[in-house]
């Protein structure tokens, strides 16, 4: 069965029943017997989607783990509140104090804050590596116990190529996790790629409507079984409405990337080809770095894209006259979004160019992209005549 026809049924029981799997909130489940009880203890010991107690989660819940787990090919999925929560118990449940990890240097912000402000109050220390590194052997200690990806890089987007670098981790013993929320098990899928860990932001892609926050990691073997375990032990579920809401999206998935694809690569050419941009930061845009690597191992690319303005342009003026895009964190909604970005300026995307550059980092929403390229257009060329007045 093609996975578009499995978004669209997931959790769907026999007929007659409702298209979605209703919101089940439940803390307390009751027994008529004892032994009811206790065959549903014993039970939940090896299935995850008993109906047992809320803490367990409830069906709601557990039809969206059991879709995110086949939607990234893992042995099974473990929700979570937010995306750093998702983070931040992958790397509780599969690291001890006085290991070591490595994390990539394009790495997501809060991602490498965490192990900087938490982990290292645990024991826990790192090392970063380059994006493009496909050996990561020159970087191992005695203690690295884990290597931390994310491809394409947060903000800047350089494509790591996953199977070379998880075959020599492997060879050391190492687990690999993935923070996979740009591909959301669509575009991408890391467990395929050699990875132990597959990492969603569901509050992005999945949600799709800027209204849910959530996170979900998905793990195969050894790294399962331990996420498995840390996360009861720990009691991280999703609330049932919020488990509905995902659902609800992935219901749409395909489509709606289809179109984020679209609209971002067509507002990446155009900048391509304004003066006042320096480089436009895409991963379907040739010259890329990684560009053939992302064409062998993704199947398109979603909505974001990152642009170098030329010294001189203002683009908080350029944001602050901006009509579709709004200002704000996150992005995979179905809204447009721009926002200032300060990436380290030693990143591969970003070689060779002035410090003094401003970029801005664009999400195009599903809004009809003439509209889109209108309003940039319009934003620049405002800035353009207020850089001129100064000058």
């Amino acid at each position: 069965m093609r996975r578009e026809t499995k978004l669209c049924h997931y959790g769907q029981t026999t007929r007659p029943s409702p298209a979605n799997p209703p919101v089940v909130r439940a803390s307390t489940i009751l027994h008529d017997t004892v032994e009811s009880y206790r065959a549903i203890k014993k039970a939940r010991e090896n299935d995850d989607y008993v109906l047992s107690y809320g803490r367990r989660g409830t069906t709601t819940a557990h039809v969206l783990m059991e879709a995110i787990a086949d939607l990234e090919g893992g042995d099974g999925a473990w929700l979570y509140p937010t995306g750093v929560a998702a983070i931040s118990a992958t790397l509780m449940a599969l690291l001890r104090p006085g290991d070591h990890l490595l994390l990539v240097d394009t790495i997501f912000g809060a991602t490498k804050t965490l192990c900087d402000e938490v982990l290292s109050e645990f024991g826990v220390s790192y090392d970063l590596f380059p994006s493009g590194t496909t050996d990561v052997t020159p970087y191992i200690q005695d203690n690295t116990r884990l290597v931390f990806v994310e491809s394409p890089g947060s903000q800047t987007y350089e494509i790591m190529d996953l199977p070379a670098l998880c075959d020599t981790a492997h060879a050391a013993g190492l687990v690999v996790v993935a923070d996979n929320t740009y591909g959301s098990g669509w575009l991408y899928r890391p467990l395929e790629l050699g990875c132990d860990v597959s990492i969603i932001a569901g509050t992005k892609y999945l949600g799709g409507h800027a209204d849910v926050m959530m996170g979900a990691v998905s793990a195969r073997g050894d790294a399962a079984a331990k996420l498995r375990k840390a996360s009861h032990l720990t009691g991280q579920i999703l609330a049932p409405d919020e488990a509905y809401a995902t659902l609800r999206g992935l219901r749409t998935l395909p489509l709606r990337l289809e179109r984020h694809g679209h609209n971002a690569r067509a507002l990446a050419d155009w900048f391509s080809h304004r003066p006042e941009v320096l480089r436009v930061l895409h991963p379907n845009l040739p010259g890329h770095p990684g560009h053939e690597i992302w064409l062998r191992d993704a199947c398109g690319s979603n909505g974001l894209l990152s642009v170098v303005f030329a010294p001189g342009i203002d683009s908080d003026a350029l944001l602050n006259t901006l009509t579709l895009f709004g200002i704000g964190s996150s992005w995979g909604g179905f809204e447009s979004l721009a926002m200032p970005i300060t990436p380290e300026r030693n990143r591969a995307s970003l070689a060779g160019l002035p410090q003094e550059a401003q970029i801005v980092r664009f999400h195009a929403g599903l809004e009809h992209v003439d509209d889109l390229i209108a309003d940039v257009d319009m934003a620049l060329n405002m800035a353009l005549t207020a850089m001129t007045a100064k000058g």
